[in-house]
């Protein structure tokens, strides 16, 4: 392997299908269609989302399978560009989600050290340089030896995304724990998620979801941004809340996305045509889709989120007539840059 290439290691745990698609079986097609290699771990294999019959992971053969990956990684330590990305979904039981929190924290921490020695090293080098080629000493602020940008962006970068979270190591955490009212996972999953926050970068919430974790009834925008700034405070770098209704308007959802720019809370949100249609799935492309954009096309956080809730929209309108998402059929469509129709475009919430 040529170590001057950057090597994309991303992890998907989430739960597999024998029938039907959600989980990883959403996740590693639309991955490896979009030309990514993605390294899969199964939290359960059940007969289909419907029959959950089947096998659970144990959390020791979790262990045992993140083990083999953190050696590999530490073995790897030579090369600076190997690239981590998590990508978690359902995971059933609250030793299975703290075995996955410790191994991603501890994959985090020696890839920062590691950086972090590299850079400090480098710029040791740099310092002894301009000593001896000046005669006099350079002072290095701490900023300067930051291995990425971890301060808050401002208007004139447009919303990068990448000057939102490491894209050298992040977790993009879809907390899979219910929907409408009704908990998939056992109950005290929701407490092991919920001491996680400030370890996670993206987060994706559904509305239930994010009341679980907030423990707040979700009623009106107001509560919304309540919600997302509590997990701002928290640590979380990027939350997207990807489907709010309201009494008000049934035929439409509200997707919210909330960051911080110089320290203030910034929010847009997006009114989506909702399809009376409910199929599982939906969560699991989004989820997978707005990770392949990040990596691939970086740039406006916000034009991302408008290309994946076209490519997204455009799936689900192809599907009405089955009962699961026509994740094959429409292949072309998750392909492709998401552009092939009219964007849905952000407009601004006010943050009181």
């Amino acid at each position: 392997m040529n170590n001057k290439m950057n090597r994309e290691n991303i992890v998907s745990i989430q739960s597999q299908v024998f029938d039907g698609f959600c989980g990883n079986n959403v996740a590693s097609f639309v991955l490896r269609r979009r030309g990514h290699v993605p390294k899969i771990l199964n939290t359960v294999q059940y007969y289909s989302k419907y029959k959950h019959k089947g096998v659970e992971t144990k959390h020791d053969e979790m262990k045992t399978i993140l083990s083999e990956f953190k050696a590999e990684m530490a073995s790897l330590s030579s090369n600076d560009n190997n690239n981590i990305h998590f990508l978690t979904g359902y995971i059933k039981t609250k030793e299975c989600v703290e075995a996955v929190i410790n191994s991603i924290l501890e994959l985090k921490n020696a890839k920062t050290k590691k950086k972090c020695d590299h850079m400090n090293g480098k710029m040791k080098a740099t310092k002894e340089k301009k000593e001896n080629e000046n005669g006099h000493t350079i002072c290095y602020h701490g900023s300067d030896t930051i291995p990425y940008n971890d301060h808050c962006i401002d208007n004139s970068e447009k919303y990068c995304v990448e000057n939102l979270i490491n894209l050298n190591f992040f977790w993009l955490c879809d907390p899979v724990l219910g929907d409408n009212g009704k908990l998939y996972v056992d109950k005290d999953v929701v407490q092991s998620y919920k001491s996680c926050i400030p370890f996670v970068d993206i987060i994706t919430p559904n509305q239930f979801e994010l009341e679980l974790l907030c423990d707040m009834k979700i009623s009106s925008e107001n509560d919304v941004m309540k919600c997302i700034l509590f997990l701002l405070n928290k640590g979380i770098k990027l939350v997207i809340v990807t489907s709010v209704h309201y009494l008000f308007d049934t035929d439409h959802l509200y997707l919210y996305v909330g960051f911080l720019n110089n320290k203030k809370v910034v929010s847009f949100k997006y009114k989506i045509f909702r399809f009376h249609f409910h199929v599982c799935g939906c969560g699991d492309l989004f989820a997978s889709l707005l990770l392949s954009f990040i990596l691939r096309h970086r740039g406006n956080i916000l034009l991302i989120i408008s290309k994946v809730l076209n490519i997204l929209h455009n799936v689900i309108k192809n599907s009405l007539t089955w009962e699961e998402l026509k994740i094959i059929e429409n292949q072309d469509i998750i392909a492709s840059d998401g552009l092939c129709d009219n964007l849905i475009k952000e407009e601004p919430v006010c943050v009181s």
